[in-house]
């Protein structure tokens, strides 16, 4: 009997190849993003080229609507917002601060200490408040939210696809009771996604937190590594219970929060905006509203699962100019104090305010910082 050799047809001979195509990818990518827990790394794959056609990459950075907040005397801010936002492709919704001293007597939240807490504060409150009540209103399935000094990195959607991708494997740890209403690319079990704030600390070096029920810390992070747009770790700050020399250059880190401070930028889901508001709103608030933010996220209040990113990917930026013009909660009417030659933003390696010169002129991006 004469055996017959098998060969492929062309037909299977592609099917093949693409199959060792797509393995072979599939292994390039295995580096970007790493799981850590208390027991160590291991491997983790799922990079921004995966995500080219994701909804991060369109106008609203894969949330229903992008909003700012912002006191509508402050034109300068808006101006430069709305230009970064436009040569960085998405598109802000305006949403008007508010004065503290226009928030009657009989409106304050319980607890709230008004001869000993700044009239700023009050309105800083408010203004977010009334963000979060926007959203519940017109039944928005997801929303960012940010403060009007913002500046972020020119390839903002390429780290938000990191992001996301790091972010959805963070929510396995999660309960799954509620679901998005819609699919999300930031994943289905989400709350908030506080992406801006300016120091954080990490569960397992908070000392109250410790003394919870072990099944009640949640320690667990993600490694985004080999990210080009992280600043060298001696530009990097904020970072208020561990140093970056734990972590390998070019690291950044998506963790589940324990204390973070400044409410720079967040998203909030259709339900997370409702457990936000009657917490922030309706509860009580005897403190500065990124502190009840913080607490809002680490004792799970209402059942809110957040997750956050060091370095954040929005941070405030001070600008050239009159000092006391960078914030409107803290400073003075700007009208005299010393003047800053140059701007700066901590934390951002593309600045986006710093280079809008290059971006209308449509040229590259420079570095802040080349060490």
């Amino acid at each position: 009997m004469v055996s017959r050799r098998w060969f492929p047809t062309p037909r299977e001979q592609l099917v093949f190849v693409v199959i060792t195509v797509v393995l072979a990818l599939s292994l390039w990518t295995s580096h970007r993003i790493h799981w850590k827990t208390r027991l160590g790394t291991g491997g983790w794959s799922l990079t921004s080229r995966r995500h080219a056609t994701s909804d991060v990459f369109n106008s609203t950075l894969g949330f229903e609507r992008v909003f700012a907040i912002g006191l509508p005397e402050r034109s300068d801010k808006r101006d430069a917002l709305t230009l970064m936002a436009a040569l960085t492709g998405f598109k802000l919704s305006w949403i008007n601060g508010v004065a503290g001293e226009s928030v009657p007597n009989k409106a304050l939240p319980f607890g709230w200490d008004r001869p000993a807490m700044p009239e700023t504060n009050l309105g800083s409150w408010r203004g977010h408040i009334n963000a979060m009540r926007h959203i519940v209103a017109s039944g928005l399935t997801s929303a960012l939210v940010m403060e009007d000094d913002m500046d972020w990195d020119t390839h903002l959607k390429s780290q938000l696809s990191d992001f996301a991708s790091a972010a959805t494997s963070l929510q396995e740890g999660f309960y799954h009771n509620q679901s998005l209403a819609s699919p999300s690319p930031y994943g289905q079990h989400w709350d908030m996604l506080w992406i801006g704030s300016c120091a954080t600390t990490f569960d397992e070096h908070l000392p109250l937190d410790l003394q919870l029920p072990e099944d009640q810390q949640d320690s667990r992070k993600m490694l985004i590594a080999n990210d080009v747009t992280v600043p060298p770790g001696t530009h990097i700050t904020g970072n208020a219970s561990f140093s970056w020399t734990e972590y390998a250059p070019q690291t950044r880190i998506v963790y589940v929060p324990g204390d973070n401070i400044c409410s720079f930028a967040y998203a909030l889901s259709a339900a997370g905006a409702r457990k936000a508001l009657q917490y922030m709103g309706l509860e009580g608030q005897h403190k500065a509203f990124d502190n009840h933010l913080s607490d809002l996220c680490r004792l799970r209040v209402n059942g809110m699962r957040c997750v956050s990113v060091v370095p954040s990917l929005f941070v405030h930026h001070r600008p050239r100019g009159r000092v006391s013009r960078d914030s409107d909660i803290s400073g003075g009417d700007g009208s005299k104090d010393d003047v800053r030659e140059v701007g700066f933003t901590e934390n951002v390696l593309y600045s986006t305010r710093l280079n809008l010169q290059n971006l209308v002129r449509g040229m590259e991006p420079e570095r802040q910082w080349e060490d």
